[in-house]
């Protein structure tokens, strides 16, 4: 039986430390129909160029192979860009300082093949960290995960943050992502953003299996926290905004209620007259619904203490 052409996408950035083993990891899976497509997004070091040198000898390993590079312009552009040129069904988005275990693609198409699903449109599993040196950190946090197979409702852990996906371990239905618009380049927090426009109009599934590292790079700092919190908060009030009908008010209210202390603990020490701001917000979460500029409004005010 032939096995259908699997794409794997990087969008590649300033990763010339860790292109190579990225690349290796690619070279390494056992699912023999691939394709590799990598857009350079304006790299200032010698990502492209380590790219091409380590898969040159390894051509044949691929049905095609796309090196392209183009002016930066942010990762969701590349990420966009870099699912276009696509031509499998599937598209397995990998980052390029991340790394895959050889059966990464195949257990995942075999799933897919297994569930026989025909709106899913996102696959994810498990995965490991491991730091900049390729050391590994520690197995993937202990708590709760979502449940295996196709999930039409997956919106609700997205949301609600009880879980996440680990994008190392991505597959995406091609067709799917250009219909619900790609990743937006105004949103830092685009990968979660897509993913719940994906979840409110198909399946999401999970492969329950460590099938993948994340790195972790140093300067998680201060700053940086209270940043991706603002962008969290102006990806909720776009969800609200176009899909809010999908939840339930009193899920709606605790979940922003619940977020208002994140803020709060981000922002005490810096600005802490903002204190009667939350506790109002959080007094009038009890007589109406947030809504969505309700944290928009938030997310700016964190913005704000980023810069």
């Amino acid at each position: 039986m032939t096995l259908p052409l699997v794409s794997v996408a990087i969008p590649a950035y300033n990763h010339a430390a860790y292109i190579e083993a990225c690349l290796a990891s690619v070279c390494a899976q056992t699912y023999p129909e691939l394709e590799l497509v990598l857009i350079d997004d304006g790299s200032q070091d010698d990502t492209l160029a380590i790219a091409r040198r380590y898969l040159e000898p390894h051509r044949e390993r691929f049905r095609r192979i796309v090196l392209e590079r183009q002016e930066n312009q942010g990762v969701s552009a590349a990420s966009n860009a870099v699912i276009a040129a696509c031509q499998g069904e599937w598209v397995h988005l990998l980052g390029s300082d991340d790394v895959l275990y050889p059966d990464k693609v195949a257990r995942i198409q075999q799933a897919i093949a297994d569930w026989d699903c025909p709106d899913l449109a996102l696959v994810h599993a498990d995965a490991d960290y491991i730091d900049q040196h390729g050391g590994q950190l520690a197995r993937q946090p202990r708590r709760s995960r979502p449940a295996p197979g196709p999930d039409r409702e997956a919106w609700r852990w997205l949301f609600m943050g009880g879980h996440y996906v680990f994008n190392p371990t991505l597959a995406l239905r091609r067709e799917a992502v250009l219909a619900v618009g790609g990743f937006d380049p105004k949103l830092p927090q685009e990968d979660l953003d897509c993913f719940l426009r994906l979840s409110a109009r198909y399946a999401i599934a999970r492969v329950p299996e460590v099938l993948a590292s994340y790195r972790k790079h140093p300067g998680n700092n201060l700053r940086r926290r209270v940043r991706v919190l603002g962008a969290l908060f102006q990806t909720y009030g776009k969800f609200l905004a176009e899909h809010g009908s999908l939840i339930p008010d009193d899920e709606i209210r605790r979940h922003f209620r619940q977020n208002l202390k994140r803020f709060w603990r981000r922002m005490r020490r810096k600005q802490p007259w903002l204190l009667p701001v939350v506790l109002g917000a959080q007094l009038k979460s009890h007589l109406r619904t947030p809504q969505a500029e309700d944290y928009r409004r938030f997310g700016r005010l964190l913005d704000r203490a980023a810069v």
